[in-house]
């Protein structure tokens, strides 16, 4: 479903601050609506103005390859990524390694597959030797006994006393034995 901005009239008019869609109506922050009709005018403009937007708005010369939707595409992301913040670090990251990966970064050794860590917020819960300890993942790490760590591999060492694979003990990844390697004939 297309959502279109209002017109200059609406904007001024009394009730402005709420479009319909179907029978409900929802409201628009003031400053949100600037960049609601902003996005909007990028389908309008020619590829020459992308262009030339691009290089404006994102300070370099966008890829000759790039056609009018992907350009405004471009435009768009970078002026909401200024306005509401751009992607998380560990997000950030993890679209760094993937492309990597699809590139092939040329190092010859193919990287070891991995899964990303769990989401902000989530509840890891390990017992060991009869206490069941709890570390809440953050944006930046995680909490553990109320005090900030910068890896899980610290926590399990304070846990054990030992040196552990961090998300391999709090069972984020499989355990891979010798016996099990032998038998699936790796």
């Amino acid at each position: 479903m297309s959502r279109r901005a209002p017109d200059r009239e609406a904007i001024a008019a009394p009730g402005a601050d709420e479009r319909n869609c179907g029978d409900a109506a929802w409201p628009i922050m003031p400053h949100h609506r600037d960049v609601i009709i902003d996005l909007e005018n990028l389908g309008q403009l020619s590829r020459a103005e992308l262009r030339t937007l691009w290089t404006e708005v994102l300070a370099e010369k966008p890829p000759p390859s790039l056609g009018r939707d992907i350009l405004a595409l471009g435009i768009a992301y970078a002026r909401q990524e200024r306005r509401y913040g751009g992607l998380s670090r560990p997000v950030a990251k993890e679209l760094d390694r993937l492309l990597a990966r699809a590139l092939g970064d040329g190092s010859g050794t193919p990287e070891l597959p991995t899964k990303p860590l769990p989401r902000a917020g989530t509840i890891l819960v390990r017992e060991w030797q009869g206490t069941t300890h709890h570390v809440t993942v953050a944006d930046d790490g995680f909490l553990w006994n109320g005090k900030p760590h910068r890896s899980l591999s610290s926590i399990a060492r304070a846990i054990t006393g030992t040196t552990w694979n961090g998300p391999r003990f709090f069972g984020l990844r499989d355990v891979k034995t010798k016996t099990s390697e032998v038998r699936d004939g790796s």
